[in-house]
């Protein structure tokens, strides 16, 4: 079963997993652990969730709706698997600003609280390898982990 796609032109996104870009794996699984690869807006079209244009043509990327696009393609891996976000141990969080972070915390508070979630390092980078990609995500999970 994949997860729902939706119309990229109201600001929704597709939330299942796209093949990667690279010679590496979606999900890795050894044993009980998850490693999940870095997640990110990326769509089927090419484009990235939540991106859209002011009337006067500027470019706007909603860090919000792109980080929930990610931790539902997080999701979807994990199902693949028989795992759910609340066997979710520890993410590494990529912003390519950190004046992003606090519409990213909080869409990722929408998933995740302080005290059960995962441990988490989120750290700036220079560049993804799309330029509206604003978050990448990647996860190690472990069955029968959820607290």
């Amino acid at each position: 079963m994949s997860a729902p796609t939706m119309d990229t032109e109201q600001g929704l996104a597709q939330a299942e997993p796209l093949a990667p870009l690279g010679a590496y794996p979606t999900l890795r699984r050894h044993g009980d652990w998850l490693f999940v690869s870095g997640m990110s807006a990326r769509q089927a079209d090419g484009g990235c969730a939540g991106v859209t244009h002011s009337d006067d043509g500027e470019l706007q990327i909603d860090v919000a709706l792109q980080t929930r696009v990610v931790i539902e393609k997080i999701r979807a891996a994990l199902l693949s698997q028989g795992a759910s976000l609340q066997d979710c141990v520890s993410l590494t969080c990529y912003l390519t600003d950190m004046r992003d972070f606090a519409a990213y915390n909080a869409a990722y508070a929408e998933f995740f609280d302080a005290r059960n979630g995962p441990a988490r390092t989120t750290v700036a980078v220079h560049q993804l390898p799309h330029p509206h990609m604003r978050v990448e995500i990647t996860a190690t999970a472990c069955l029968g982990a959820a607290i």
